[in-house]
């Protein structure tokens, strides 16, 4: 089972727990907490749970950080909706302090798949410069479950490419997308090591892939924060996701 699938409450079907293991986990020793992309996967699987859907869209707010080893509580109310549609908001608390709220949509109706948005021309996988992080020393935690490689560093012109994939081959779901949709803020020199603050993640498709391309470009950066878009893609170009993001800044000190 992934790291970020929450284990379900047996008293009552809408709420469900997580631990913040070491693979879930960022930051430096000392202060280790939980990577937002997790906590929105693991609301996201909650939510799917409970709606008996698969994900279409959903928003998260990041108000606080899980810590390490920290047991996370995720509820599930369904707020309403009708045959095609559920509208859920998903509470992640940790001692009675709310970590992030999410807004999801569930389901769908059957009609025409149509891709607008092309995948860049990059090199494969294995021709693009493995990523490493020079102060990155830790084995265990999220960092290290997945394999990462620059296709695109664009920096003047707000672009980055990156390949990503899982060290166990775990398979393209919607809580994995929501994931490595999170790197967005490290495709940037100026915004490696920021701080998320949302991600907006839509859900176009989970074709199977051993590779993710993700693609950031951003909007731009004002006041300390950054804004940008990434779009996600098999290695053939099918469209996965969609996601928005703002972030802040890091400290002129901490930047790379």
């Amino acid at each position: 089972m992934a790291f970020w699938f929450p284990h379900s409450d047996s008293s009552d079907s809408n709420k469900f727990g997580l631990l913040a293991s070491p693979q879930a986990c960022v930051g430096p020793a000392g202060y280790e907490f939980i990577m937002g992309g997790v906590a929105q996967a693991a609301a996201i699987e909650a939510a799917e749970i409970v709606a008996d859907k698969a994900l279409l869209w959903s928003t998260i707010q990041f108000v606080n950080a899980g810590l390490l080893n920290q047991s996370i509580e995720i509820e599930v109310e369904l707020l309403g909706g009708g045959r095609s549609i559920s509208q859920v908001l998903v509470t992640l608390t940790a001692g009675g302090k709310v970590l992030q709220t999410m807004s999801a949509a569930l389901g769908g109706r059957l009609g025409t798949e149509r891709q607008f948005v092309s995948m860049p021309t990059v090199a494969a996988p294995e021709d693009c410069p493995i990523r490493t992080d020079l102060d990155h020393n830790n084995d265990q935690d999220l960092i290290a479950q997945f394999e990462r490689r620059i296709a695109i560093e664009s920096a003047d012109d707000g672009l980055g490419a990156m390949w990503i994939r899982s060290n166990d081959a775990l398979p393209i779901t919607a809580g994995l997308l929501a994931i490595t949709s999170d790197f967005m803020l490290g495709l940037h020199p100026e915004s490696f090591r920021g701080t998320s603050l949302d991600n907006t993640f839509r859900v176009f498709s989970t074709r199977p892939t051993e590779w993710i391309l993700c693609v950031t470009q951003m909007s731009g950066f004002r006041d300390g924060a950054a804004m940008g878009v990434t779009h996600q893609f098999t290695q053939d170009g099918q469209l996965l996701s969609v996601s928005s993001q703002t972030g802040l800044l890091p400290r002129s000190e901490n930047r790379r």
